[in-house]
């Protein structure tokens, strides 16, 4: 009993999701929906085993390259300005602060045209896009995250004669770290949400290139598909930066762990 009972709480957050997918099967055969708009998902496996393993992998590893740039991209130019604009340059942090909402506020998509008169047609505008969608959380969370720090932590540690180096390496970092992970992890998540998008108007493969192309060749079962890829590829990336950060920041569970072990 006890290992059903562990195995019933590890699958309860699953139990829904099961539920979705007998639904999805379900639904159109009885006719509750049109099976010609929304097939079973028994037809949405059946048309990912005619694309075939080698393609669905071609699709996922051609668009994973190209978030996986434009998000470093981004983190290498984003999180050393926003280091500098916060501890070096405070004031001009703020001097820039509505220009930079500006910016960041105009959505990549509009800016996709401009991209491509400037980069021209291709993988430039993608990583573009991608690029641009990413920066800028990942700079605003790096500046808050820098600004938060408790100052009376830097004070004690110039009070000790520690250097500038250090109190960074030792302080600042160690504080600012769960911002700045929680932009990174932003960041990443807005690059592979705009890379679908961006696929669709200016490339000829990846996940959104397969959803367009499917879309114009009246595919039906293949744009659930890409769907359903897409969303486990989000799913995947989801955990792997839940795993990545708790791994990081596991002197945060330590407090818990202690009182766990002392009761």
């Amino acid at each position: 009993m006890k290992v059903i009972g562990t195995v019933h709480r590890t699958l309860l957050s699953y139990y829904l999701f099961l539920l979705l997918l007998i639904i999805w099967e379900i639904a159109p055969r009885l006719g509750l929906v049109s099976d010609v708009f929304v097939p079973p998902f028994s037809r949405i496996v059946s048309a990912g085993v005619d694309l075939g393993l080698t393609n669905i992998l071609l699709y996922i590893s051609i668009s994973l390259k190209r978030v996986f740039v434009g998000f470093a991209l981004a983190t290498v130019i984003a999180l050393p300005g926003g280091f500098i604009l916060a501890g070096a340059f405070p004031k001009l942090a703020v001097f820039l602060q509505p220009l930079t909402r500006f910016l960041s506020s105009i959505p990549p998509f509009i800016l996709f045209p401009v991209f491509v008169i400037i980069i021209g047609i291709g993988e430039g505008g993608i990583y573009t896009v991608i690029f641009w969608s990413s920066f800028w959380p990942i700079l605003f969370t790096t500046i808050a995250g820098i600004e938060h720090v408790d100052p009376l932590l830097i004070r004690s540690a110039k009070s000790m004669n520690a250097g500038k180096l250090e109190i960074f390496v030792k302080i600042v970092l160690p504080a600012a770290s769960p911002t700045l992970l929680t932009g990174l992890r932003t960041g990443l998540n807005m690059s592979f949400f705009m890379l679908i998008g961006s696929e669709s108007m200016g490339a000829d493969s990846g996940l959104g290139w397969m959803i367009h192309n499917a879309q114009s060749m009246g595919f039906i079962e293949r744009i659930y598909l890409g769907a359903v890829m897409v969303a486990g590829v989000g799913l995947a990336l989801n955990y792997v930066l839940e795993y990545l950060e708790s791994s990081v920041l596991y002197w945060r569970q330590a407090p818990e762990a202690q009182q766990k072990a002392a009761a």
